[in-house]
């Protein structure tokens, strides 16, 4: 389908349907967990090479990508990235798991316009709004907040400065001036 159809759609219409499909055959006990690490594995692979692929960003703005403690899933990370990497988005992942005060850091030494963050469904609910907040108000108020993945189905939008990405299409809208390649 990558062949076929290009990176784009590959994220933006393969990707999902087959994601939703593997973690509902994995929640219903059709897909054992090796299964669909294996699946994970397969995909992280072929979008890593396929953003390898591509020339590195140089358009504004820099965009810092991870996931927050207890976030282990980067695989809409790394679709994110792809999207990105296709408008000449300037992007530095920090990949899983990156503890908040240093995704500030980060974010501040690498000059990022805005840090976007994944969560996955496995990502407990009662932690989202807390974890959020806390990384709001450690950032400075100029640098941008996106939230996005299937676990933030729950959020409420009650975190002025943080914008909620529901779907890819998002991404666009939120990046003026930046038009698809």
């Amino acid at each position: 389908r990558l062949a076929r159809n290009g990176l784009e759609r590959m994220v933006t219409e393969t990707l999902p349907r087959l994601n939703r499909a593997v973690g509902d055959a994995w929640s219903n006990g059709r897909l054992a967990i090796f299964e669909e690490h294996l699946y994970t594995e397969q995909l992280t692979s072929l979008l890593r090479q396929a953003i390898g692929a591509l020339p590195p960003g140089t358009q504004l703005p820099r965009v810092l990508l991870g996931t927050v403690p207890g976030e282990q899933h980067i695989l809409g990370l790394l679709m994110v990235e792809a999207l990105l990497a296709l408008r000449g988005v300037q992007v530095v992942s920090l990949g899983a798991q990156t503890p908040l005060g240093e995704l500030a850091a980060a974010a501040s030494a690498h000059r990022a316009d805005i840090v976007a963050l994944s969560f996955s469904a496995a990502f407990p609910a009662r932690q989202l709004t807390p974890v959020v907040k806390q990384l709001r108000d450690l950032l400075p108020a100029a640098i941008r907040l996106w939230i996005g993945g299937t676990g933030c189905r729950r959020y409420a939008g009650t975190i002025p400065g943080v914008e909620h990405l529901a779907d890819f299409g998002d991404i666009d809208g939120l990046l003026p001036g930046v038009t698809s390649g």
